[in-house]
């Protein structure tokens, strides 16, 4: 392997990689419900397990897993439907509000940039008409993803069925791409990768009920009314590292500017989730999941915008855990092992002079070799 060029090298790694991103990208509603899938079947082989071992079938304990998620998912689906409902009753007072801003804003831009109210709404109904022309094609492309989004779901719980079910089938049939001398080192990685999965998953709804009851507070004492539904709504959203919780503060700011006569409270709003997101970012989440699961936060960066490109929300969701898991398969392969230390939290620096290894030495050495 040595004596390929370094060009020839280059070229089947970027080939590679290319390829694979293409076939992400064309196979992602057959692959991300899958790989999903695989993610929560890691978390729940624990509950699994435990079923099997108080003499129930591992059909049946699949089942009850499985039961488990949708029993969640519901429970958390009535939550925001309820709240929602809730909010409905005042949508007649945030109309009557809403157009008064509306009239102000039409006001300002009169004064400020001498447009008149009349071109304003010629040109707002323009707009609303362009709007009307494309709703066809709105609405097609609403039924399509929503058409997608079931089979996908679907797909999610047949594999996960089946993960769960065939797991020991999978795993021999791990085992059977390697040597025999290699089976201790693939079943402590595989066993790393259940870890680190499942610890990032744990410590995810952690912190997501802390940030949530922090929202929730914070909005009380700031006296925006629904503020339990706005901090849980910030809080799920923070299943997106770094962009969610940007997100869902949107929604609280706009009703405060909206239901509240004075522009301090959406400003307040603002101020506490950004106070609640530096927390989460720099003391929460580094404390709760950063110990299981070190990666630096460029990689996740990255991570986060390659899986928003090939699948969507779905991709930013799982980013973080697919980045765990090739860290701890680098980690786990002598040729690969740079990558894993480039996705790793930099060491931190020796204070102690003498700990110090001059960058000199270090190619010193290397030329010895």
């Amino acid at each position: 392997m040595n004596s390929i060029p370094g060009y020839v090298k280059y070229f089947f790694i970027l080939s590679s990689l290319v390829l694979t991103t293409y076939i992400l990208i064309l196979g992602r509603s057959l692959i991300s419900p899958i790989v999903a899938a695989l993610i929560v079947a890691l978390l729940l082989h624990p509950l699994s397990s435990l079923l099997e071992r108080v003499h129930i079938k591992r059909g049946i304990s699949s089942l009850l897993s499985i039961l488990v998620v949708l029993l969640a998912l519901t429970g958390l689906s009535y939550f925001f439907s309820a709240q929602v409902g809730s909010i409905s009753s005042d949508l007649t007072s945030i109309g009557g509000r809403f157009n008064e801003l509306i009239d102000r804003g039409h006001a300002w831009m009169e004064n400020t940039f001498g447009v008149e109210q009349q071109e304003q709404t010629r040109y707002l109904k323009d707009s609303l008409n362009s709007f009307l022309e494309n709703s066809t094609s709105t609405v097609t492309r609403t039924l399509s993803a929503t058409a997608g989004f079931f089979s996908g779901f679907f797909l999610f719980l047949i594999s996960l069925f089946f993960l769960l079910y065939y797991r020991k089938f999978f795993v021999v049939f791990l085992f059977k791409w390697f040597s025999r001398d290699k089976y201790a080192t693939v079943s402590h990685t595989v066993f790393k990768i259940e870890m680190v999965v499942r610890s990032y998953i744990v410590g995810l709804f952690t912190v997501i009920l802390i940030v949530a009851v922090l929202n929730s507070v914070g909005l009380m004492l700031l006296g925006i009314e629904h503020a339990i539904f706005f901090g849980a709504l910030a809080a799920v959203l923070t299943i997106i590292p770094y962009i969610g919780i940007l997100v869902g503060s949107l929604l609280p700011i706009l009703f405060a500017l909206v239901t509240k006569d004075s522009l301090w409270y959406p400003v307040g709003v603002a101020a506490l989730f950004w106070g609640v997101q530096f927390l989460e970012g720099n003391f929460i989440t580094p404390n709760i999941v950063g110990g299981k699961v070190s990666i630096n936060p460029f990689a996740a960066i990255i991570a986060l915008f390659f899986g928003g490109m090939i699948w969507g929300a779905l991709g930013m969701i799982l980013a973080i855990p697919i980045l765990a898991i090739i860290k701890v398969i680098c980690d786990a392969i002598e040729p690969l092992r740079p990558i894993g230390f480039v996705l790793d939290n930099p060491p931190e620096e020796q204070t102690n002079e003498k700990k110090r290894i001059p960058f000199h030495s270090i190619l010193k050495n290397r030329k010895k070799k």
